[in-house]
């Protein structure tokens, strides 16, 4: 079967209010790609899994990507209608979108090309699925075997890995963890191989649910141990009922809005004492996002950054 690409590519700076306005008109199963710091991402030692195509391609723009049926063209149609329609308002010329059809043979391969073996911190070690990686240099981590589909997380953008980077340093063992917004799992599995016990991961989008139960199973993540729940909490009151409170630790690697638009919620579900990570918010928003968060109550601790990207540690 066929697939459809429908791609905007867009300017750095845009790519968090790109997000925003796509989260709030209901269209939330994308995936970021940015490939200005593959290097850096990467680093000399995994320079082997990096193709030459992909080096030329680090001056590209930023772009933000769906994948659906070919059946689903008139979705796609109606979201490219949509993001146009928002920057033909705020008049930016410098977003654009089109819509490509997938022949079945790359679709399983194409987005690959752009997923490497890597370390994060000093604990975990991320690879694909599909790769083979020598024991010296995983020696000392955790693995995490990640296979992000359809669903947002593989661990190469900054967003991800700020958060990873985050949790190795406040996660203690036994901590109850809200993973919010789970996408591929790639947090909630990361916590749990640093020792979480229980856990709740929350999507509002069927795939990235999915992807995260396969992705758990990979990687022996016991099912018995996580609650995955798939909904819109700020809407669905079950659903935020379902989630519970009295979490230690809460992974929100969402987008700026999204967050604030949160804040209330999130701080009734973390107990005191208790620790929020927020990322996936840009450098230019971390003021407004931690002033929403801090009058939401929550204290401030303290901002990791990279690639003018934040994640901010708060407790509660």
């Amino acid at each position: 079967m066929d697939y459809i690409e429908l791609c905007f590519s867009m300017p750095q700076e845009k790519v968090d209010l790109v997000s925003t306005f796509l989260v709030a008109g209901g269209y939330d199963t994308f995936e970021i790609c940015d490939l200005s710091d593959l290097l850096e991402n990467a680093g000399a030692m995994f320079c082997d899994y990096i193709e030459d195509n992909l080096l030329e391609q680090q001056s590209a723009p930023p772009a933000i990507k769906f994948y659906m049926e070919k059946e689903e063209r008139e979705k796609a149609e109606e979201i490219l209608a949509f993001v146009m329609g928002v920057s033909e308002k705020l008049g930016w010329n410098d977003v654009s979108g089109a819509i490509t059809l997938v022949e079945n043979s790359d679709w399983d391969t194409r987005w690959k090309q752009y997923f490497y073996p890597f370390p994060v911190g000093e604990r975990l070690f991320i690879k694909p699925a599909w790769e083979d990686v020598d024991e010296d240099l995983t020696r000392g981590r955790a693995i995490i075997e990640i296979d992000p589909a359809a669903a947002f997380g593989s661990g190469t953008h900054a967003t991800t890995r700020l958060c990873l980077e985050s949790l190795e340093k406040v996660i203690r063992q036994g901590d109850r963890v809200l993973d919010m917004g789970c996408g591929s799992g790639i947090l909630a599995i990361g916590a749990k191989k640093l020792g979480a016990g229980k856990m709740v991961a929350v999507d509002i989008d069927e795939a990235a649910v999915r992807t995260s139960r396969e992705n758990f199973e990979k990687n022996g993540v016991p099912l018995e141990d996580v609650t995955l729940i798939c909904g819109n909490i700020l809407a669905e009151k079950d659903k935020l009922e379902e989630m519970g409170k009295g979490f230690d630790l809460i992974l929100a690697n969402i987008v700026a809005q999204i967050i604030k638009d949160m804040a209330p919620l999130l701080l009734a579900a973390l107990k005191p004492g208790g620790t929020l990570l927020a990322s996936g918010i840009l450098e230019s928003r971390e003021e407004e996002v931690k002033k929403t968060l801090m009058e939401a109550g929550f204290t401030y601790v303290c901002t990791h950054a990279s690639d003018e990207w934040v994640c901010m540690e708060l407790t509660r």
